[in-house]
């Protein structure tokens, strides 16, 4: 039985992962697992276009670079492949952090990227607080028993 090493490495990564993780949560404490795990959701969700924009750029990039030569020759005819849009579409992917707005050809893209860090020290405040009054809350029990 041969084992590749592309999945001996997948599994060894997973592993890893897994042993992080619950050397994490036992370090951590399991009560507060729950509030760190809403915090990194909350988190994630609003950080999730920004990775999705970096993955794609990546995926493309190496892509265009791959096949660099049939990428720009931009022949629109009847040996039309599909690179020419993706290097097109690579060239947008380049453009887009520089500029604010996009309004054309009926298209209209706005960043939120203000937006987004409101919202982000919004959830971080609020997860704060959150974690001020289970404190509060804990102490005030403490001091019932004694």
């Amino acid at each position: 039985m041969d084992i590749s090493i592309t999945t001996y490495l997948l599994s060894l990564l997973a592993a890893l992962a897994i042993g992080c993780l619950i050397g994490y949560c036992l370090h951590s404490g399991l009560k507060e697992l729950k509030n760190k795990l809403k915090a990194i959701g909350s988190n994630f969700r609003y950080k999730l276009v920004d990775y999705w924009f970096i993955l794609i750029l990546a995926l493309s990039s190496v892509f265009v670079f791959c096949h660099f030569n049939e990428c720009i020759a931009l022949s629109f005819t009847e040996k039309f492949n599909g690179m020419n849009l993706i290097f097109l579409f690579w060239l947008a992917l380049l453009l887009f952090p520089m500029f604010e707005s996009f309004e054309g050809f009926g298209i209209s893209i706005k960043k939120r990227k203000y937006d987004k860090e409101k919202e982000a020290i919004t959830s971080d405040f609020h997860a704060q607080i959150l974690n001020a009054q289970i404190k509060k809350e804990q102490e005030r029990k403490e001091a019932e028993h004694e």
